[in-house]
């Protein structure tokens, strides 16, 4: 997610990050689509290293 531009921390099964407290909608909407997208990469690496 950091090569995509969001800064997360993981914590154990929990992704945590910290939006701004004046977060537009559409910057909360792009920061679901950096996490779902890193998710993605990451578990297609894991179906290839299989």
């Amino acid at each position: 997610m950091r090569k995509l531009g969001l800064l997360t921390r993981p914590l154990g099964d929990t992704i945590a990050f910290l939006p701004p407290l004046i977060a537009t909608k559409e910057e909360i909407k792009q920061i679901i689509v950096i996490i779902k997208e890193g998710i993605q990469t990451v578990m297609e690496e894991m179906n290839h290293e299989e």
